[in-house]
């Protein structure tokens, strides 16, 4: 039988638990560099991206020119890296949770380290390679950001930890 633990006494974490949510910070912080290097990499692209966009509006808008389509393009990477910097914000207040001993912060956690797994193993094989510095940087930021969080899914895991987020438990 676990006895409750007082309202407003916080127990002490787990030194997996604490190093879970280290590794949590540097992968975000990676990601980080991700996202930047993506959008350089994009970012020069752009003209291309454009083009493409510009010939499917132009059958159904024939009054749009490139310029705005060119215009358009900047606008759409400068809200992708405001919404992808927000949800990084999001994530870091996650990764506090997880420290507090919050169960649902690490099923949460649990879920998005799966997913930079297996969006890793993508890049890994060279699935959709574009050839650039920023891609490669993009590329290996990929790669070092699922470790990271695959090390801190398999370390909120241990035995100390799994006690740590169990309700009541000390």
């Amino acid at each position: 039988m676990n006895p409750m633990v007082p309202p407003g006494v916080s127990r002490p974490s787990p030194e997996d638990v604490r190093t879970a949510c280290q590794l949590w910070y540097a992968a975000l912080g990676v990601g980080v560099v991700q996202l930047v290097a993506t959008l350089v990499a994009q970012y020069g692209q752009r003209h291309e991206l454009a083009q493409q966009m510009f010939d499917q509006v132009k059958a159904q808008q024939p009054a749009v020119t490139l310029a705005q389509v060119q215009t358009w393009t900047v606008i759409v990477f400068f809200l992708v890296a405001v919404f992808w910097l927000v949800l990084t914000g999001a994530a870091v207040g996650v990764v506090y949770q997880l420290g507090r001993g919050k169960a649902w912060a690490r099923a949460l956690l649990t879920g998005f380290g799966v997913f930079l797994v297996l969006g890793a193993a993508g890049t890994l094989f060279g699935i959709g390679v574009k050839h650039s510095a920023a891609a490669l940087v993009a590329g290996g930021a990929n790669i070092v950001e699922a470790v990271l969080a695959g090390g801190a899914v398999f370390l909120c895991y241990r035995s100390e930890s799994e006690a740590y987020f169990r309700p009541g438990a000390q």
